[in-house]
């Protein structure tokens, strides 16, 4: 059982066979690296939606998943591909009931993706930075 949230979320994309080749010393929390073939799981809120009167209640995680790629204009189709990709592997996993461990008093209900997007170029146009946001229902006691 993870300790937080963005603790079980890492275990989850580890597992993610569409960054399989990313290495796990190019993974990380809050950040991304401006090398190609790294990515990052950004904390974007955690809201409240409704309040239990027993206590507790439902809850939205919302958090980014970006990721560093090679972006030559030959390469922008593939990119794209993969983005669409990551947003049916999540809708899949949310249809099959296989979301990401949570703390205790947690219990997840939902796991969304959308709105992937090419955010930034570096200054060589050689890698992109891509972003897909993602939204993770539960309820906590």
């Amino acid at each position: 059982m993870p300790q937080s949230i963005i603790d079980g979320l890492c275990d989850y994309f580890g597992r993610c066979p569409l960054l399989e080749h990313i290495p796990t010393d190019s993974r990380f929390i809050d950040w991304t690296s401006d090398t190609a073939d790294c990515c990052g799981i950004i904390f974007n809120s955690d809201a409240e939606i409704k309040k239990f009167i027993s206590g507790g209640g439902k809850r939205e995680y919302n958090f980014t998943l970006q990721i560093r790629l090679n972006a030559e204009n030959k390469i922008y189709p593939e990119n794209h591909e993969w983005m669409e990709q990551m947003e049916q592997w999540c809708a899949c996993q949310n249809s099959a009931g296989n979301f990401p461990a949570m703390p205790e008093g947690c219990t997840p209900t939902k796991i969304s993706a959308e709105k992937g997007v090419l955010s930034e170029r570096d200054k060589t146009g050689k890698t992109g930075l891509y972003k897909i946001r993602f939204k993770l229902n539960y309820i906590k006691k």
